[in-house]
């Protein structure tokens, strides 16, 4: 077997270290890039404050509870309960009493933009007298808002709780925020990735987060912490990210081409959505005789309710709408107020009276039933009956 000569072994040598030296100025360059990225999604007025996003394999990211600090901003106050809902600047972390009004949503529910004690989650529980836990968490959809539930009922989270109300913040834009694994918190830069709803034998179900992007909430809190200035601990931890990084923006970038070029027969409609949320909030919350209600909220001025939602209402006859929009309309709320952004003040308070109006009126009639059944002749087994 003839060697391979001395000229041989130094050509491969340095061929193979032109490689290296490409390859890691390559890693620098996609570095750097990752670098700008993260300092974008960091170095803004209204960034969220150290802590408030966590991976979750099962949803892919949550709000993590614990948290307490007023927006960079300081445009409102981030405070969550150690059992993890919402929870204004001045409660209690740790006591909480249960049969309360508990809501599921997104940065609607939240109250995204406003403190918590202007929520409608908040405002409904205060006139009521209840308490309240606020599960609504940006950048969720229905999906997340289900996961969310098993979550907690799982943990005995909700064994504790226990809530005599659950509303679940809808509005007409989620079903197809719940259809992509994609939350609204996912741009080029940075790929998030969470559970969905998608097609499937039996029609509807949830299919787990596309990607593990555990690394992007570890390396978002780094910069929060230490600032955005990059430094050698820095560069280094994501130096060697990278290719993990470029695997999960090229599988990010294909499964939206493949999500945006499936036709409406390849997708879930919006009824089986609304159908497999229901039935298994319905499951979820039936230990505790928790009644559900759907309070529809508004991004425009002549906003209607959805047939998926109404054909799914019709089908799920003990879950209650709250149309929020009569709410708006009946105190005036001005437009700016809640189209096309978050809710402002005045249409959380308009929300919550809709919905105090409601429960008002159920409990009402659930008195005046209870009062005739009270009323009505004790069955003896004896015919009562003349002829």
């Amino acid at each position: 077997m003839k060697l391979p000569g001395s000229n041989t072994i130094k050509y491969f040598s340095y061929l193979l270290a032109v490689i290296i030296l490409i390859l890691v100025a390559f890693n620098a360059f996609v570095s750097f890039q990752f670098h700008k990225g993260i300092a974008k999604s960091v170095d803004n007025p209204d960034r969220w404050p150290v802590g408030s996003y966590a991976y979750d394999s099962v949803i892919g990211i949550d709000f993590s509870s614990g948290i307490s600090a007023r927006m960079p901003n300081g445009s409102f106050y981030v405070k969550s309960h150690q059992l993890g809902y919402r929870i204004g600047e001045q409660e209690d972390s740790v006591a909480y009493q249960p049969d309360g009004i508990l809501s599921l949503g997104c940065s609607f529910t939240y109250g995204d933009e406003i403190n918590s004690e202007q929520t409608f989650t908040q405002l409904i529980a205060d006139s009521l007298k209840l308490p309240a836990y606020n599960y609504g968490i940006c950048s969720f959809s229905y999906t997340h808002a289900l996961l969310k539930a098993k979550k907690l009922k799982d943990a005995g989270v909700l064994d504790k709780l226990k809530p005599k109300y659950v509303v679940l913040g809808c509005w007409n834009e989620l079903p197809n925020r719940s259809r992509s694994p994609f939350p609204p918190m996912t741009s080029g830069d940075l790929p998030f990735a969470c559970a969905y709803f998608a097609k499937c034998n039996t029609g509807c179900c949830v299919q787990p987060p596309p990607l593990n992007t555990s690394y992007i909430p570890e390396i978002v809190e780094l910069y929060r912490k230490e600032g955005t200035a990059l430094n050698f601990k820095k560069f280094n931890k994501i130096f060697m990210l990278v290719p993990q990084y470029l695997r999960d923006r090229m599988t990010n970038t294909r499964l939206q081409e493949k999500l945006q070029a499936n036709s409406a027969d390849k997708q879930v409609s919006n009824f089986d959505i609304y159908d497999y949320y229901f039935t298994d909030i319905e499951n979820i919350f039936a230990a505790y005789n928790s009644q559900i209600i759907v309070l529809l909220m508004s991004v425009a001025l002549d906003e209607q309710p959805d047939e998926g939602l109404i054909g799914a209402l019709a089908k799920h006859t003990q879950i209650m709408l709250v149309d929020g929009h009569k709410g708006l309309e009946k105190y005036r709320v001005p437009l700016s107020d809640y189209v096309k952004i978050h809710p402002q003040p005045l249409a959380h308070l308009a929300y919550a009276r809709e919905a105090v109006d409601f429960i008002t009126l159920l409990e009402q009639e659930k008195l005046q039933i209870g009062s005739t059944a009270k009323k009505k002749p004790k069955i003896t087994g004896k015919s009562t009956t003349s002829y």
